[in-house]
């Protein structure tokens, strides 16, 4: 019955949940049939018919309900229905059983567990065909096994709400040592594939973000603080950070430029609009003012695909920047 297909059927999961729904609670309403159904997408006539046995074609019903008494219903067979994983789940779990992260997330027997899992018939995905193009080209990613016990202990002290002593080394090598710092929250940089902590510091009132393999020397500090008010205080932080006006590109879709921007950007809200009479995709890019550098490179990442609309002072500064490249360029190769 194809409206049983795998990662195809939400008609399933509808169906699934109604059994679990009236297997829990002893019966299910009418109105809760009604409601799930919807929230599916799965509220068709033809599919109601087959639930409630009200088609004229009984091969074509459902037989798991029965009527009970006012507009309610019960099992047919008292069971409840439990979750499998299916061939296109394995598959991805497979995958990302790949990735270096996998220890970071997933503890030893989970990893076993999916290991165990029958694979599908079909070819794997071969990972050694993906070649990573975006890391950086300045910090070397480092060790899964050295960057693990790091992770660990800030999100543990983000948990427990702990203070932390480390020391931590800039990306112009500028070290700060000894620094006390709050953890208040992990971002994950796609483009960079590297971890970063938001610390807020104590002494001077302010947030900081840190690449996690450049701390050093952590451990736990004594210290007493309100970790909700700092949390406040750190929405209050990034709400005047926020720069009052987006940076809007325009985006040629060629040699793969749009899915190169979309990917540049992904970690930042945004929107996007076709311009039809251009033949172009207009991206707004919304982001706070100490992002303005990082934002900036990775438009001149992107080449002469894009063009920078507004702010002004944004498009002066890639002007600004390539001209410097071209007169370097012209400098060093003028024959």
């Amino acid at each position: 019955m194809e409206i049983f297909t795998e990662a195809k059927s939400t008609f399933y999961k509808a169906l699934e949940e109604i059994i679990n729904r009236a297997h829990e609670n002893g019966t299910i309403s009418q109105k809760e049939i009604y409601d799930i159904l919807t929230k599916y997408n799965c509220n068709f006539p033809v599919i109601e018919d087959r639930i409630f046995a009200r088609n004229h074609s009984y091969q074509k019903n459902i037989y798991v309900l029965k009527p009970h008494e006012n507009k309610t219903y019960r099992l047919r067979i008292n069971t409840k229905i439990e979750p499998y994983v299916t061939n296109l789940e394995i598959m991805w779990l497979k995958l990302i059983m790949s990735s270096r992260y996998a220890n970071l997330f997933l503890d030893s027997s989970t990893i076993e567990k999916i290991k165990k899992l029958k694979t599908p018939n079909v070819l794997p995905i071969d990972m050694n065909i993906i070649v990573p193009k975006n890391y950086s080209k300045i910090l070397l990613r480092e060790d899964i096994k050295i960057l693990t016990p790091k992770l660990r202990i800030i999100s543990k002290s983000i948990l427990e709400k702990r203070i932390l002593r480390y020391t931590y080394t800039s990306r112009n090598r500028q070290v700060f040592k000894d620094t006390i710092g709050i953890p208040v929250k992990i971002q994950y940089s796609l483009k960079d594939d590297m971890f970063y902590a938001i610390f807020y510091s104590p002494l001077h009132k302010t947030f900081a973000k840190c690449i996690i393999q450049n701390i050093d020397e952590i451990k736990p500090e004594e210290g007493n603080f309100d970790r909700e008010q700092i949390l406040k205080e750190y929405e209050i932080y990034l709400k005047n950070a926020k720069s009052k006006q987006p940076i809007i590109i325009e985006v040629m879709n060629t040699r793969n430029a749009l899915e190169k921007a979309f990917c540049m950007f992904s970690s930042f809200e945004k929107s996007a609009r076709y311009l039809k009479e251009k033949n172009r995709h207009e991206i707004r890019i919304y982001y706070y003012n100490f992002e303005e550098a990082e934002i900036i490179s990775r438009i001149l990442y992107l080449g002469k695909n894009v063009v920078v609309t507004e702010p002004q002072h944004i498009r002066e500064n890639i002007i600004s920047r390539v001209k410097e490249a071209l007169k370097a360029y012209y400098n060093n190769y003028i024959v």
